[in-house]
């Protein structure tokens, strides 16, 4: 209860007699301004005036305006700034379907303008993974032992990995382009990693993906 009082203090009291009182006088007055005028309609219009003044301080969000900010900071120019709140309502509550069609699209449109900006974040950090540079620091294998990879089923495995770019390349890619079993394909990959010949890192969803090390490029030359 105590809470209740203390959010409800003067300035709140009065933006929520101003919304009520405009959404009525505006219900009032859409009614009066169409052809049909009777208890149902003029009912329908004050509760369509009421939610539409209730959405003006979103909507003075929505437009960063900071009337309502300044109701509860500016003490000396608060009247003023009440009359300006007032008149958003009115005009909001007596075109009250067209304002509550507009500020839903404007919110709707915020929203997927920030999904799409997340999605490109996304993605950006998706590429910025995927272009990272393969590290020099590696220790050397014995030339003896390079030999073994030196076969078609690990040249073959090798090839799809390197790039000119040196980007990372996803498994799911390398496996269709090696004519080897998956489980072979898993199990060379593994071991070419053990050997220090492939670098891996883990891409969005758990993918994986592979590129060449310095000791691998000794294989290819």
């Amino acid at each position: 209860m105590f809470t209740t009082i203390t959010f409800l203090n003067e300035p709140t009291n009065n933006l929520i007699i101003i919304m009520l009182i405009c959404g009525i006088v505006g219900g009032v007055g859409n009614t009066l301004r169409g052809t049909t005028c009777n208890w149902v309609v003029l009912s329908k219009n004050i509760c369509l005036g009421i939610i539409a003044s209730i959405a003006v301080p979103l909507f003075l969000n929505l437009v960063s305006s900071d009337i309502v900010k300044s109701i509860y900071l500016d003490e000396k120019n608060h009247i003023s700034n009440y009359l300006i709140f007032s008149g958003f309502c009115i005009i909001a509550s007596f075109s009250s379907l067209t304002f509550l069609n507009t500020i839903s699209g404007k919110v709707i449109q915020n929203l997927k303008e920030e999904i799409k900006q997340v999605k490109s974040e996304n993605e950006q950090l998706s590429k910025t993974v995927e272009t990272i540079a393969i590290s020099t620091e590696s220790t050397q294998v014995n030339a003896n032992e390079l030999e073994k990879f030196k076969t078609l089923p690990y040249t073959e495995i090798i090839n799809s990995i390197k790039n000119k770019e040196n980007k990372f390349r996803p498994l799911d890619l390398i496996k269709t382009e090696v004519n080897q079993d998956n489980t072979e394909i898993d199990k060379k990959i593994e071991i070419l990693k053990n050997n220090n010949l492939v670098k891996e890192i883990e891409l969005r969803k758990g993918e994986k993906a592979f590129a060449l090390t310095e000791d691998a490029e000794k294989i290819m030359e």
